[in-house]
């Protein structure tokens, strides 16, 4: 994966802050699709942590003065089980950080999650989302958008052309039906000729 420098770097140094403090975290959205399809560009980087009210201050600590963040939000978003994002100033990188609910499909992505390299210069291993849970992922994505994201249809369709038979479609349909996107991915198969 050839991936901007800066934008490389700024995740590889959010999974060694979630690593330190001991918090599971995965790669997420388009940066992990591409890691398994075809690469696109994107302009954020998404990631999924499994941060309590007990990490905060010690991962404000850890981002010190290299990041902004918003403890207020941080803290809004863990009760909430929604969302955050943290800036890095260098270059001004954006991670949105997703704080999952701990049930249903997200909780069954944790033990299907793959340690990549980003980069064949990277020296480090980033927690990325499996393949057929960015396929459902996106699937998820491109309903609750009211069907109308090419981007999130392109990432599935490249998904599912990229991997075919690598793909574990029992599991790929056992969610789809849980989530009620069969439909949906018959579709997707259809459009990607599977």
């Amino acid at each position: 994966m050839d991936w901007n420098e800066d934008t490389l770097s700024a995740a590889e140094e959010m999974a060694a802050v979630f690593e330190s403090l001991g918090v599971r975290y995965l790669l997420g959205g388009s940066m992990a699709a591409s890691v398994w399809s075809e690469p696109r560009f994107t302009r954020d980087i998404d990631m999924v942590a499994d941060l309590t009210q007990q990490h905060v201050a010690t991962f404000l600590e850890a981002l010190s003065d290299r990041w902004y963040a918003d403890e207020v939000l941080i803290r809004d978003a863990i009760s909430q089980r929604s969302s955050f994002n943290v800036i890095r100033f260098q270059r001004m990188v954006k991670v949105d950080v997703f704080v999952p609910p701990r049930e249903g499909h997200h909780a069954a992505k944790w033990s299907r999650a793959h340690a990549v390299k980003l980069s064949a210069q990277s020296t480090r291993t980033v927690s990325t989302t499996s393949a057929e849970d960015m396929l459902l992922q996106k699937l998820v994505w491109f309903r609750d958008g009211g069907e109308v994201s090419e981007l999130q249809w392109r990432d599935v369709t490249a998904l599912m052309r990229t991997l075919r038979e690598d793909l574990d479609w029992n599991y790929v349909r056992d969610w789809a039906d849980r989530l009620m996107l069969r439909e949906l991915l018959e579709r997707a198969s259809t459009t990607a000729r599977i």
